[in-house]
Order: structure tokens, then C-alpha cells, then sequence
């Protein structure tokens, strides 16, 4: 019976220390922003459509492939290729390891992609 009580307690300790760790650390966070040593966090945007999948949208430090939306690790490269325009250099992407056939022929996949 004293070893129920004994785990009870031990549980009970540690809960309480995370919600004060938890605490803590966000009272650390609104001191940095009010001293200035940090920028607030950006709060979701309200004028998107519910449902919809856009770059506001995805949590912080969640990696997606632009083209076709798989999640990436952050080992996972986007394959790119910069382009010398009039306005000024531009960075083209052509997609991640899951969309990307750099040996693939674009027109003969666009053709396999149509009905």
C-alpha cells in the first residue's frame, strides 16, 4: 500500500514540475518580446478559408515541398536553379525527391499526367 501512495506522490511531483518548467519557460519568452530581444510570433491569419492548405498554415519548423505538399525532413533537399532575369536574379524550383525526375522528360510526364 505504501508503494501505491509512494508512485502516486512521484507522479504528482512530476506533473507539477512540468507545468512549472511549461511556465517558466513561457515568462521567459514575454520578457525576451517586451525587452525586445525577440519577435513575437506571427498568429495564424483569419482571412484564409477553413480547411485550405496554405504556407500559413503549417506549424513552425514543419519543412513541405511546394509543388506537391510532402513533408520534408530537414536532411531533405528542394531541387532549384537560379535564373538571371531584368528584375534581378530569380530561384526557380522544380520540386523535392518525390515530384523531382531530373532524368524524366517534361513534356512525355506532362503528357502522362493528362486524362
Amino acid at each position: 500500500m505504501s508503494i501505491l501512495l509512494y508512485m502516486a506522490g512521484l507522479l504528482i511531483g512530476l506533473v507539477l514540475f512540468l507545468y512549472i518548467l511549461s511556465l517558466y519557460n513561457s515568462g521567459k519568452e514575454k520578457i525576451q518580446i517586451v525587452t525586445g530581444k525577440r519577435q513575437p510570433r506571427p498568429k495564424p491569419r483569419a482571412d484564409l478559408p477553413a480547411g485550405s492548405l496554405s504556407f500559413a498554415s503549417i506549424p513552425p519548423g514543419e519543412r513541405m515541398c511546394p509543388l506537391c505538399r510532402s513533408k520534408l525532413t530537414k536532411y531533405e533537399a528542394l531541387y532549384a536553379s537560379r535564373m538571371k532575369t531584368s528584375d534581378g536574379d530569380k530561384i526557380f524550383i522544380h520540386g523535392c525527391r518525390y515530384c523531382y525526375k531530373p532524368d524524366e522528360d517534361p513534356d512525355q510526364a506532362r503528357k502522362s499526367t493528362l486524362p
